[in-house]
């Protein structure tokens, strides 16, 4: 091992490191926008990530939705559940999870590690579950299609 690496991981681990909890939600994109106003002021972090608008839960325009996982410390629940509700987002119907601090996620680290709010967005547009059929295709664009 290099010696500055052995520097860096020393001082690394010396840092403090927050205790989190993360709720897994998909919210609608302009929701997520109105709740992601109130971050720094409510203290919570937001991982994202964006679903295909052939996904069950996605869609164009204001239908356009997002998988998040929202990270916060224990004694913001409140605040941070609040938030969410304000924006019309029911973020205490998903379960809270305990974050583990070994977690080999490197967006989890980021976040446990940074002392000021995170929003990180994953490049990618993922599906959620099966695709659908090429008839639910054609009822959600409806009107959109070309010769229409």
């Amino acid at each position: 091992e290099h010696p500055d690496d052995v520097e860096y991981m020393r001082q690394l681990k010396a840092l403090p490191k927050k205790i989190l909890k993360c709720r897994e939600i998909v919210v609608k994109d302009v929701d997520l926008k109105r709740a992601c106003q109130k971050q720094g002021k409510v203290h919570f972090s937001v991982a994202c990530w964006n679903l295909s608008e052939y996904s069950r839960s996605g869609g164009l325009d204001n239908e356009a939705a997002s998988l998040i996982h929202v990270f916060y410390e224990g004694k913001d629940e409140r605040k941070v559940l609040n938030a969410f509700s304000s924006a019309g987002i029911d973020l205490e119907a998903a379960e809270a999870m305990p974050v583990d601090p070994n977690s080999p996620k490197k967006h989890e680290q980021q976040i446990m590690y940074a002392k000021e709010c995170l929003f990180i967005q994953d490049e990618s547009t993922w599906e959620e579950g099966k695709p659908l059929t090429p008839e639910e295709i054609k009822q959600r664009f409806q009107g959109r299609l070309k010769g229409q």
